[in-house]
């Protein structure tokens, strides 16, 4: 149950870096989460810098889907 709750708050907060809620919102969530503790912060470091590095197509190449391709015949 530790690990859930954990997971969650590391999940809000990543949403939050990347501007999904707004700003009032976003400052709540990230006093929330900071009562959870390193756990918490540790994962949703992970999940931002994750999810940021896919965003930029750094995981292109193990989907397998050609997403690789076609990205590299557009530029």
């Amino acid at each position: 149950m530790n690990l859930l709750v954990h997971a969650l708050g590391a999940w809000f907060a990543t949403e939050a870096a990347n501007g999904r809620y707004p700003r009032p919102v976003a400052i709540g969530i990230a006093m929330l989460v900071s009562r959870l503790g390193t756990p918490t912060a540790a994962l949703a470091l992970a999940g931002y810098a994750i999810k940021k590095l896919n965003e930029r197509g750094a995981f292109d190449g193990l989907r397998g889907d050609g997403a690789a391709a076609r990205r590299s015949t557009t530029r």
